[in-house]
């Protein structure tokens, strides 16, 4: 029977951990560290993104400039993505070896990220990959042997010179301790050592009955309140230095990331983009967006509610924190001044090809440009779903429903690029309506992007809303200016007149199905 866990392992191997506690604590020690050189332009406004690769002629469809989640790995698929005029990224994952390697590999077995109990812990939305009776279990990114492999396949993925490097499920670790019991490994517990040494205040430490750090172990401490990973994440809250705890874990985890995309710099021999699938608005993903360039994460778009729940302060939808709004997400990476490239969460995804509910996803697409940030292309082959049901498995969404809408985006890129968000408080619009505003820097001109909320969810189709008024102060645009352009990806270029009101001012748009630019110059 294969055996897990440091507690099981043989003196030899406890040997090395002395040696590999100084490569931890120099990762952790290191935590806050400086951000890494610019590589240029990033993600503009009016990208189109996939978010892996897709053969040539889908990329002309689309009108594709970036891919985002890799997929150009080798000299020769990054010259093609060059050829067609795209930048392109090559991706490793930090969340596990893999079944196979586990089974087949000791070294990696004993790199798994473990519980208090010593036993490895699993992954649990990948509980259908398995490999001759092994489980997937999650990679410590605190171990050496785990971090050896996450190196070796950067050096990989970047062998081809791609413009950058996406990390998927940055947290490793991290992500096993906040949520399923992990992060109690040798290694582990020798970096948390060093951690409290630099962070823990003397309070903090009496409170926990500690008289001295040099040979503390966590693990004993955490045993007084349980002793299995069960009784563990009833309590885990309640035990003493559980904040820092956590909090080691994810900053160790940014570091790691920030030190994968410096050697993918080293390989290409210049700086390169830098993503993680960051899933903001969840605070533990906040952690490593310093490092990056952009961020490139599913959004939760609680696909079954229609737009009834796309933010929790719009038309009185409270999703439940762990299903926060994707309008949260996209202002919070405005906020931290990191372009985002998003797509919607497996489960969305998996609804959405169970009930073939495109107009959905079109709205979704829309609801993030008209938030400054880039949704990616529905792929036409392979995009992921998972739900407890069916676990992974692929959507192919057609190239027909998606097209024309991005299509539209890169043809008038120029009212999306290099424009910034403007407080929307000042316009008024009906309850079925969003608007969202953005003016162009050093510049007088004004967009607004108005969208639809009127989903039916029985016939999967936004209602056309006719005659649909929109006021604004009249400080939002010029004096000057008497009459707006309409834009919409399904129908033709219209103006409009402004009119003048009291203290504001206000248009009237005529038709609005899905999407609508008004353009104001």
């Amino acid at each position: 029977m294969i055996q897990y866990g440091f507690g099981r392992a043989n003196q030899a191997f406890r040997m090395c951990i002395v040696t590999a506690a100084v490569t931890v604590h120099l990762l952790v020690s290191t935590v806050g560290g400086q951000e890494l050189p610019s590589p240029g332009r990033v993600l503009s406004h009016s990208e189109v993104v996939f978010m892996y690769a897709a053969d040539s002629n889908a990329y002309r469809a689309y009108d594709a400039s970036f891919v985002a989640w890799g997929g150009a790995d080798t000299p020769q698929e990054v010259k093609r993505h060059h050829d067609l005029g795209i930048r392109c990224t090559g991706t490793m994952w930090c969340l596990t070896a893999g079944a196979e390697n586990i089974h087949k590999n000791s070294a990696l077995r004993q790199a798994c990220a473990v519980d208090i109990e010593g036993k490895p812990v699993e992954v649990p939305w990948l509980f259908d990959h398995t490999y001759q009776g092994t489980k997937t279990y999650f990679g410590c990114t605190n171990h050496p042997e785990f971090q050896s492999l996450c190196r070796q396949r950067v050096r990989q993925v970047m062998a081809g010179k791609a413009d950058g490097l996406h990390v998927d499920d940055h947290l490793g670790t991290a992500g096993a301790a906040w949520w399923q019991g992990g992060g109690f490994c040798d290694y582990c517990m020798a970096a948390f050592r060093t951690y409290l040494k630099e962070h823990a205040s003397k309070q903090q430490l009496q409170q926990a009955s500690i008289q001295s750090l040099d040979a503390f172990d966590y693990r004993t401490l955490v045993r007084k309140y349980a002793k299995t990973r069960a009784e563990y994440k009833k309590v885990q809250r309640e035990i003493p230095l559980m904040d820092l705890f956590l909090d080691f874990h994810v900053k160790a985890a940014a570091e790691h990331t920030r030190q994968l995309g410096q050697l993918a710099s080293q390989v290409v021999g210049h700086p390169v983009l830098l993503s993680a699938n960051a899933c903001i608005p969840n605070k533990t993903h906040e952690y490593v967006i310093k490092y990056l360039t952009h961020v490139v994460c599913e959004v939760n778009q609680n696909a079954s509610a229609g737009t009834d729940k796309i933010d929790p302060g719009l038309r009185g939808g409270e999703p439940a924190p762990a299903k926060a709004g994707a309008i949260e997400a996209y202002n919070l990476a405005a906020r931290l001044g990191k372009p985002l490239a998003a797509t919607a969460s497996g489960w969305d995804w998996a609804y959405v090809k169970e009930h073939r509910c495109e107009e959905l996803v079109r709205f979704w697409i829309a609801l993030a440009y008209a938030h400054g940030q880039c949704f990616m292309v529905p792929h036409p082959k392979r995009q992921w779903c998972f739900n407890d049901k069916l676990g992974t498995h692929w959507y192919a969404a057609p190239t027909e429903e998606f097209a024309p809408l991005y299509r539209f985006i890169r043809a008038n890129a120029r009212w999306f690029d290099d424009f910034e968000a403007v407080d929307a408080e000042a316009v008024s619009t009906p309850e079925n309506v969003l608007c969202t505003v953005r003016r162009k820097a050093d510049s007088s001109q004004v967009v607004m992007h108005v969208l639809n909320l009127s989903y039916d969810k029985d016939n999967k189709r936004m209602a056309p809303l006719a005659q649909t008024p929109i006021s604004f102060k009249k400080s939002l645009i010029a004096e000057a200016v008497k009459q707006a352009k309409i834009l919409s990806y399904d129908a033709a270029p219209l103006t409009i007149p402004v009119k003048e009101q009291d203290e504001t001012r206000q248009i009237i748009l005529p038709e609005l199905k899905l999407w609508s630019l008004v353009v104001f110059e």
